[in-house]
Formats: structure tokens, C-alpha cells, sequence
């Protein structure tokens, strides 16, 4: 079955086609036909690997016999996916060799090895050439760098630099035990020229498991994106405007100045102001989907976490708006999505026809990661025939939970009480045609209808 509301089954993409003609850079592990497994093998690798359904008939395409199949697309094979990709077993012991396949290729470029000489030039870079001005260092006693530390570089390139660092390095930062995630800058940047001419002084932030949760891409993406934002927030301070987070398209119209300015709250989308707020807009359209209805308390709180979206990408690739979704029924259904999948957000590209969900959290730091990477194009995307066009609706006398099941009940029991009343007509015509019970002795009825030949 397809990806349902909520839970890890959620992370499994269901891929048609022509989705597979147009997929992103990162690694995928795709199943033709029914595999088990899959629900789990996406949630142990979310962030890093796409977990995909493809239709059945594919599977000697992309090099297996015949569905069940498992084929791996190593990062970046998106191009030439069908000719790059590795077909496994569609068993636990294949899934798990997929997965290893497409975990190692994940690229560590953008990771600079510290250990062999003096780390200065990696600070030197990481704190006057980012856009958070700061270094991101995993310290641990591995020969390679973890996948999770190499998709987080892609996710947050250009926002800061990312250091693996080897045990040997550890007293200098005063850790004790590997693994440990460290983010440092240097507290005297912005100050007064004084402080500025004292030079250098690392100050940072410590993934703590106790307090982020378990080292998951999920938990570590959430610390760095957190990091960066009040980052953003003290330069912003210092120089009169922060450079809003995700870094793409970095060709950006006063985009130093844009986080500084009052960009105004997010927009709620209508049949009249759609297409110039989205489809006519260029970029992407980034919509989240909530609850408009009176009865929604938690309303303020997501449109607060849009506004926070809103004001950090202002003059980036994505435009930030709102729907009432319980409102537009017709619209999010055509995403395969409803009620239960609130609240959520989608990022749409009107002239691609192609759209993507986030999975997760709704708050800045998720959905921040989500459209930077759906920008980047390091987020799969699907395609859709045509982004649908709102419909003229009045929100405000719409029925909606309870009420919109009264309204069912009330339009079944009508209906019901329809088929009732044919029922006791076509019985009565029936018994009329029967004549009276027990008939036979008397005038000449017939004992019963005459049997059909």
C-alpha cells in the first residue's frame, strides 16, 4: 500500500514512471512489486536515502529478473538512473546490502579531514566564509565519514563547514568520548574593532544526545539548523541584516538586507490571489497546509513558524504562503493527501508540475531543511499532471470535523430512508401481485407469482 498519515510508512515514496525519468541527486533504494522491509529501512535512513515504490513492470529496467526486485541508485545517478542501477535480492539481506551501496556513495567532499597538520585554514574559512560564519566538527574514532555527517554537509552547504575530526583532536575541544558533534564560531566576531583585534575566541554548542535525542539525521539536522538561525539572527544584529538560511540560488536581490526587513505575515491562498502568489510568481511556492477552522488552537503557533520561514528565505528561490486546507478539501486530495495529514507543507513548482511533502516535525527547522532541499534539488520530487487551481469557496460557512460528519450522517439518513421507501413499494407491489396470504381455498387467486422460466 501507499505511504499513510503519520509514521515511518510516510517516508516511503511512491514513484510512477515518470517521477523515476526525473528523480534528485541523492541515493535511492527502490522496490518493484511487494517487499517487506521498506517502512523500516526508510526511517534508519531518512535524510541520506530516498526509500521508493516503483511500479512492477520496471524491474528489468533497472537490472533485476522480474518483480519482487530491489535496485540501489547510487548519489547522483539520477540522470542515467535505469543504466547506474544495481539490482539486489528483494529479501532483509538484500535491502540491507542496498542500503549499505547507496549510504557509501554518498559524496564527502564537502567534509574537510582535519588531523594531518594545523586546523587553522579549515577555522579560517569556516568563520569568514559561511554564511553562519562557523564550523560544524564531528569528532570520531572512524576511518570514514559517516553518511549522516556527509548529507548533512550537502544540506547545509554554504552555511557552514564541516570538519571530521579524529580522536587525537579531542583534548584540544575539552571531549571526552567520540562520537561528539560540536558547532564553534568565534565569539568576538562583530564586536568592537578592540575585540575584533584581539582575534580569535571559540565559543559553540554541543550536540548532547540527552537533550537533542539519539544521533539520527532527523535530531542533528534539527541542532544544526538551530544553530544557523541564531547565528543568522547575532550577525544580523552586528551588521544591520542577516543572510537568510539556504544558500541556494545564492544570486540573491538584496538578499543580505531581506531578513532584516518586515516582509509581512505569509499570505493565505485563494482563488483570487493563487496564481500571483504562487503559480505566477517564478521559484517555488512553498504552501503549508493547516487547519483554518475556529477550532484549530494550535493555528497561531504553525502560522508563527511561517512567518519565522517567511522572513529568513525573504528574496531566495521559495515563496511562503498558507491554504486552508480543511477548507480546499479538493485541492490537497488531488496530493493524495487529507485531514489527518495536517499540518503539513508542500513545495510546488508550477512550471515543472512537480511538488514534494515534508515528512516530520512543522517547525522552522524541519521545514527550513525540507525546502532548501527540495531547492537544491537534493529532495525527490513527483510530478502531478497540472497544479490544480483553487476553487472559489466561502471558508467561513464551510462544515468541518464534527460538523462535516453531521452533514454526512444527515444526507446518509436521507439517502437511507430513500432506499427504505423504494424497498416497501417494491414489496407491496409484490404482495398486490402475490394476492391475499394463504390464498387458494378462495376466489380463484393464484396460490403465488407464477414461476419465472
Amino acid at each position: 500500500g501507499g505511504g499513510g498519515g503519520g509514521g515511518a510508512a510516510s517516508l516511503v515514496r511512491d514513484l510512477s514512471e515518470s517521477d523515476l525519468s526525473s528523480l534528485g541527486a541523492e541515493p535511492h533504494v527502490l522496490a518493484f512489486g511487494d517487499v517487506d522491509g521498506l517502512e523500516a529501512l526508510a526511517e534508519a535512513t531518512y535524510g541520506q536515502v530516498v526509500v521508493g515504490r516503483a511500479p512492477a513492470a520496471l524491474a528489468a529496467k533497472y537490472g533485476g529478473k522480474e518483480a519482487p526486485a530491489v535496485a540501489m541508485l547510487p548519489f547522483g545517478a539520477a540522470e542515467k538512473a535505469a543504466k547506474k542501477a544495481v539490482p539486489f535480492a528483494a529479501d532483509a539481506a538484500g535491502l540491507d546490502a542496498a542500503k549499505k551501496g547507496a549510504l557509501a556513495s554518498l559524496p564527502d567532499s564537502l567534509v574537510d579531514k582535519l588531523g594531518q597538520g594545523s586546523p587553522d585554514m579549515f577555522f579560517s574559512a569556516a568563520l569568514t566564509q559561511t554564511a553562519a560564519k562557523a564550523a560544524c566538527l564531528l569528532f570520531s574514532d572512524k576511518a570514514e565519514v559517516p553518511p549522516i555527517f556527509r548529507s548533512l554537509s550537502m544540506a547545509f552547504e554554504g552555511q557552514m563547514q564541516f570538519g571530521f575530526a579524529p580522536p587525537a583532536m579531542m583534548a584540544q575541544f575539552n571531549i571526552d568520548r567520540a562520537p561528539a558533534l560540536l558547532v564553534l564560531w568565534n565569539e568576538n566576531e562583530g564586536k568592537d574593532e578592540q575585540d575584533a583585534q584581539a582575534g580569535m575566541k571559540l565559543t559553540g554548542a554541543r550536540f548532547m544526545p540527552q537533550v537533542h535525542g539519539k544521533f539520527s539525521y532527523g535530531n542533528i539536522a534539527a541542532f544544526v539548523a538551530s544553530v544557523v538561525e541564531q547565528r543568522l539572527q547575532m550577525l544580523g544584529a552586528h551588521a544591520g541584516g542577516a543572510k537568510p538560511a539556504g544558500g541556494e540560488g545564492e544570486g540573491g536581490r538584496g538578499k543580505a538586507a531581506g531578513a532584516s526587513k518586515d516582509v509581512g505575515p505569509p499570505p493565505e491562498l485563494s482563488a483570487a490571489n493563487f496564481e500571483a502568489e504562487c503559480t505566477q510568481r517564478g521559484g517555488l511556492c512553498a504552501v503549508a497546509l493547516l487547519d483554518g477552522g475556529p477550532d484549530n488552537g494550535n493555528k497561531e503557533a504553525q502560522l508563527a513558524v511561517l512567518a519565522k520561514l517567511r522572513r529568513r528565505g525573504a528574496g531566495g528561490p521559495l515563496s511562503y504562503s498558507w491554504l486552508d486546507a480543511t477548507c480546499h478539501t479538493d485541492f490537497v486530495a488531488a496530493f493524495g493527501l487529507g485531514e489527518t495529514d495536517l499540518p503539513t507543507m508542500l513545495v510546488l513548482s508550477p512550471g515543472k508540475a512537480r511538488w514534494a511533502r515534508s515528512v516530520g516535525a512543522f517547525d522552522a527547522e524541519t521545514l527550513g531543511a525540507f525546502g532548501n532541499g527540495v531547492a537544491a534539488g537534493r529532495r525527490a520530487t513527483e510530478s502531478i499532471d497540472a497544479v490544480p487551481a483553487l476553487q472559489e469557496v466561502d471558508c467561513a460557512s464551510v462544515a468541518r470535523g464534527a460538523d462535516a460528519v453531521a452533514e454526512d450522517d444527515a444526507l446518509g439518513d436521507e439517502i437511507m430512508a430513500e432506499i427504505l421507501e423504494e424497498e416497501r413499494r417494491e414489496r407491496e407491489a409484490r404482495e398486490a401481485e402475490a394476492g391475499p396470504p394463504g390464498g387458494g381455498a378462495g376466489g380463484g387467486g393464484r396460490a403465488g407469482p407464477a414461476p419465472r422460466q
